[in-house]
């Protein structure tokens, strides 16, 4: 039950959470640089490369402890 939780708390959360800052991003991106907005790819680019280096902290943790 712990390592569900542990997953949940420290992999599931923050990857919800650092998409639904892209996404805020890009609707920003898509209404005030229209022209613009592939630009939108660049944070998408930085949470994704978080997300993946953070996830893959988290999953040794949680192997680690068993």
């Amino acid at each position: 039950m712990k390592k569900r939780l542990n997953i949940i708390f420290n992999i599931v959360i923050p990857t919800i959470v650092g998409y639904a800052t892209f996404f805020l991003l890009f609707y920003l991106f898509q209404k005030l640089f229209y022209e613009y907005r592939w630009l939108a790819i660049i944070p998408f680019i930085i949470v994704t490369g978080f997300i993946i280096k953070d996830n893959m902290r988290e999953w040794k943790v949680i192997r680690q402890q068993g």
